[in-house]
């Protein structure tokens, strides 16, 4: 049922790379999955910066969106309020968040990649509660807001596997980023 939902709200193009952004074997392929799923997220002309520039405009990009990921979900997780029982789960996330994006500055994508993920549910849990634990959560993110449900659908898949390389994790954690750091 998700991935027709799915596709009615990104289109048969856009729901088909996020099937073969986990299945490609090359990474050639893989980043033109990617590039998709980025335009999915608005972020196609950032995304396509931070893979194909010459290395120091690409290193700019990356941190730029570092930045730019670190702020946002600061404000997003401080703004967002929560159940007593959760404000610690909120202050580990804030925590947490300085440790990833140190390393991400040093392109530490594989070593990190586990606690990126983790960070990223956690956040999820503190936007939407109870309900992101639920087995229907994707289809109801899909329907409030498609752009965030393909983001769940993204995140889903992405905590399911390990990357094969440093290059796919980076791949991987830079969509993410791309997507909460203007969410």
């Amino acid at each position: 049922m998700q991935k027709k939902i799915l596709t009615q709200m990104i289109g048969k193009k856009a729901a088909c790379a996020m099937e073969d952004l986990f299945s490609k074997q090359t990474e050639e392929a893989l980043k033109a999955s990617a590039f998709l799923i980025a335009e999915v997220f608005d972020s196609a002309h950032i995304f396509e910066r931070l893979i194909e520039q010459p290395s120091e405009a690409r290193d700019k990009a990356e941190k730029k969106l570092i930045k730019s990921f670190y702020n946002n979900l600061t404000l997003l997780v401080q703004k967002t309020w929560v159940e007593k029982c959760d404000e610690a789960l909120k202050e580990q996330v804030l925590f947490h968040l300085d440790g990833v994006c140190a390393a991400l500055q040093e392109k530490k994508y594989i070593s990190v990649y586990e606690q990126f993920m983790l960070l990223l549910h956690d956040t999820v849990y503190l936007l939407f509660g109870q309900q992101s634990k639920k087995d229907d959560f994707g289809e109801y993110a899909l329907r409030i807001d498609p752009d965030f449900g393909v983001f769940w659908q993204f995140l889903q898949k992405t905590s399911e596997s390990v990357p094969k390389s440093e290059n796919i994790g980076r791949i991987y954690i830079l969509l993410g980023m791309c997507f909460l750091a203007n969410y």
